[in-house]
């Protein structure tokens, strides 16, 4: 397997400073936005162009019988040969940028008559979220000090020569369903070492869940591993308590993912390929079943 590129945008920034009272949001735009922007191709000038609050006319707003002119203000719209490809807000450290008003600000940016654009942006400096227009829940979301991580996820979306590809909608592979197809499911045990941990979802009050992207040599893929209480416990030595707790929630009916602020975990997992074919609403798949996790 190829490791995942650690390319660090915001290598150097003091993320201690998103505690001080006095960083906002113009301190936001200015430590951690624009680097993410300007690394991924924008500038101020065409064909990549960042275009900061420009004016939209809401066209949906009256008083009486007469009409009021509103505008509605995007921190930044970008063009790619003077088509609109994405809107960003960025917000302060203390704001929620997953479900609050400010998400449904930034969507109606997106999907303004001037605008019409695909994807919509939130960083409130700690936290980045990139939204599809066509879909409830953030398509890329991430804590910034994991930004190395998520960096060729938000370039594959993002980046001006691919962020009017058709390819956004296609999804990656599966990689238990490829592992099965070349016989790898006979083997009781398949290591993978360092395997970034950022979040775990709780399918049920005993069973767990969490899904990533990795890269091979024949190109990228999503994994699944499933694992059950016995495989939780020896988490509990290798990521946060307060997710611990959240997660040892045992009523029935509990179906939660609790995101790991901060920090990127890397655990080494000792698996096997499940045996039962998981649907959602987007794909079919084949999870791994963790076995155990390895001390390093």
């Amino acid at each position: 397997m190829k490791s995942q590129s650690l390319f660090n945008i915001l290598d150097g920034f003091d993320f201690e400073l998103l505690r001080n009272s006095e960083f906002r949001e113009d301190s936001v735009r200015e430590e951690i936005v624009l680097p993410i922007i300007k690394g991924l191709g924008y500038n101020s000038s065409k064909p990549n162009q960042i275009i900061r609050s420009r004016k939209l006319l809401h066209p949906f707003v009256s008083i009486g019988s007469r009409r009021k002119e509103i505008f509605l203000i995007p921190d930044y719209l970008f063009e790619v040969n003077e088509k609109a490809a994405w809107i960003l807000d960025a917000k302060s450290p203390s704001e929620d940028i997953l479900k609050s008003k400010h998400v449904e600000q930034a969507y109606s940016y997106a999907i303004h008559s001037e605008v019409r654009a695909n994807f919509f942006a939130l960083c409130n400096g700690k936290e980045f979220a990139l939204y599809d227009v066509q879909k409830v829940n953030p398509i890329v979301y991430f804590d910034t000090k994991a930004i190395p991580l998520y960096w060729e996820s938000l370039k594959k979306y993002l980046a001006p020569d691919r962020v009017f590809s058709a390819s956004h909608y296609k999804l990656a592979k599966d990689l238990g369903l490829h592992l099965k197809r070349l016989g790898f499911n006979k083997m009781e045990s398949l290591i993978f070492p360092h395997v970034p941990l950022t979040h775990i979802g709780q399918l049920s009050p005993y069973m767990y869940s969490y899904s990533g992207g990795i890269e091979t040599d024949e190109g990228s893929y999503v994994i699944t591993f499933d694992f059950d209480e016995g495989v939780f416990k020896q988490l509990a030595r290798k990521i946060p308590a307060e997710a611990i707790r959240k997660l040892s929630v045992r009523q029935p009916g509990v179906n939660q993912v609790v995101h790991f602020p901060g920090k990127v975990y890397l655990v080494s997992i000792d698996c096997r390929i499940g045996e039962t074919l998981e649907e959602n609403q987007d794909e079919i798949f084949l999870p791994m079943i963790i076995n155990k996790i390895i001390d390093d």
